[in-house]
């Protein structure tokens, strides 16, 4: 069995940080969508790319109710075998409210799949978040997504060599089809900065202004600032759904949803140092023109 990814900062982030980014540049349109009531979420998007014509997209939870939420959150292998697991399976206490997540949708084994994290207030009003598996549902009103549905990119999830977890990796397909704007989708590797990402991403790609969407994966805990100060999150791992804009040259302000192994949700924007992707993580930069 290979041996586990050691989750710890690149000592050299130049040349090193590119070789653990795969990005591939392609087109999107973007679309604002009223996902049905009783269906499951990833059929419910799934038939919204079939009738724009894509097979691959990120996507924006933004609200809505949920009548079923399987879920699990970050866990610690107990095996040593990978740095990090997944919990036992929980079911929410339903009907649970949206409060905001992101979804990366593409295929595994040539099946439809989808790869969520998502917070919600439960029925009882409390704040929970985490990974969301296949079987939940649209509540009894619609669930009001964006979905950036790609033209030239497909997304294939596959077990990796690395970190022996199944992870979603951007490739290149045939000729563009549906997209109007510029976009990277970049599958990063254990180890980088977030912030450093999205700027690498940017000045390899030409792009001046970016607005970060529809993005999810897992950090080696987070630092967040919050409360005049910085707020840590502990490890190994957190679940993380992302949301920002940078500019060439200057900031990049990333705000997220940071589950944690505990079942807490955190909430705040991401310190420039301090957010180390863990497992992996799926990040759409979409050029503003």
């Amino acid at each position: 069995m290979n041996t586990p990814t050691v989750l710890a900062p690149l000592d050299h982030p130049g040349p090193v940080a590119e070789q653990r980014l795969e990005s591939v540049p392609g087109g999107t349109v973007t679309v604002r969508v009223s996902l049905p009531p009783g269906r499951r979420l990833v059929d419910a998007i799934d038939d919204e790319l079939t009738r724009i014509g894509a097979d691959s997209a990120q996507v924006e939870l933004l609200g809505g109710p949920l009548a079923r939420v399987s879920y699990c959150i970050p866990a610690v292998c107990t095996d040593g075998s990978r740095a990090a697991w997944y919990s036992e399976t929980y079911e929410a206490a339903t009907p649970v409210t949206i409060v905001g997540g992101s979804a990366t949708v593409g295929r595994r084994d040539g099946e439809r799949f989808m790869h969520c994290h998502a917070a919600w207030h439960d029925a009882r009003g409390v704040l929970r978040g985490g990974h969301l598996w296949p079987d939940t549902v649209v509540g009894a009103t619609p669930v009001e997504i964006v979905l950036h549905a790609f033209d030239s990119v497909a997304l294939t999830s596959g077990v990796d060599d690395e970190t022996l977890m199944p992870v979603f990796t951007p490739s290149a397909t045939a000729e563009p089809v549906v997209g109007n704007r510029r976009s990277v989708m970049t599958r990063v590797r254990p180890g980088v900065e977030i912030h450093e990402t999205v700027r690498r991403v940017m000045a390899e790609h030409g792009i001046v202004r970016a607005s970060v969407r529809g993005s999810l994966g897992s950090l080696v805990g987070a630092t967040l600032l919050r409360d005049g100060g910085a707020v840590t999150v502990d490890g190994p791992a957190t679940e993380v759904a992302l949301a920002g804009h940078a500019e060439r040259g200057g900031p990049a302000y990333l705000s997220a949803l940071v589950m944690d192994r505990h079942g807490e949700v955190h909430v705040g924007e991401l310190a420039e140092r301090g957010n180390l992707v863990a497992v992996t993580f799926e990040l759409f930069v979409e050029e503003i023109a």
